[in-house]
């Protein structure tokens, strides 16, 4: 009986030793699996293309001469109605960015197509360079979650403020006016000659009728027939005394 229980002891002895080894295999495996498990992760991570994103002021553009005080800027970007984008602008770097107005085909979150307008409630274009920015930021999704900041993009151009002179306006006033009244006298003036021709006709017929016709001078066809003398010669031929000289 007591052989008995000491082979028992022996082979639970055997046996736990073997389960401990078992074990212990298993976990050292297991502790060494896992860097490589996390590189297989990584792996598949740095496979995943990063999203492509852009923007792009498409007017005005880098030098353009523009006048001061307010503009409207607009611009495109890769944003669509399902991405959770937003386009931003500023002036030359005055924080905090200003929210730009999505006008694409999607909706009022479709920044495919964009516009913002500096005005005095942020900033007016000024004279000489200005630095006007804009900025797409994308908030993460499935792509890069575990990404720990947002995705932005920005672009940027250098516009020349240009003051308009009242002077300017004054002179392109004038000369639009002093043009329209050419015009005008231009487009009258065919009329004004059509109808001075007009009356002129009228007057030459109505002095043609008013004149009568020139008369012929007419010629006598009767012999002149001769004067009585007139009273003085009578009296003069009967006042005459004829006197004789008698020796």
């Amino acid at each position: 009986m007591h052989n008995q229980q000491q082979r028992y002891l022996k082979t639970n002895n055997i046996v736990s030793k073997f389960v401990v080894i078992v074990l212990s295999v298993v976990l050292l495996t297991g502790i060494s699996l896992v860097p490589v498990l996390q590189i297989g992760v990584s792996a598949q991570q740095q496979q995943q293309p990063q999203p492509i994103i852009a923007i792009k002021i498409t007017s005005p553009t880098t030098g353009q001469q523009v006048p001061t005080g307010e503009l409207t800027i607009s611009g495109t970007s890769t944003d669509n109605a399902t991405s959770d984008c937003t386009v931003y602008a500023d002036w030359n770097n005055t924080k905090p960015f200003q929210t730009a107005t999505a006008t694409g085909p999607g909706g009022a979150n479709d920044y495919s197509r964009w516009t913002f307008t500096y005005t005095k409630d942020y900033h007016l274009i000024t004279n000489g360079t200005n630095n006007l920015t804009s900025k797409l930021s994308c908030v993460a999704d499935e792509s890069n979650v575990d990404t720990t900041a947002n995705l932005t993009k920005s672009y940027s151009v250098n516009v020349i403020g240009v003051a308009m002179t009242t002077s300017t306006n004054n002179t392109a006033g004038v000369t639009s006016t002093s043009e329209e009244v050419q015009q005008q006298q231009q487009q009258e003036s065919p009329t004004i000659d059509s109808n001075i021709t007009t009356t002129k006709e009228n007057n030459t017929a109505a002095a043609a009728e008013a004149t009568p016709p020139e008369l012929a001078p007419s010629v006598s066809t009767l012999s002149p027939v001769p004067l009585p003398p007139s009273i003085e010669e009578q009296e003069e031929e009967e006042n005459t005394t004829i006197y004789w000289d008698i020796q």
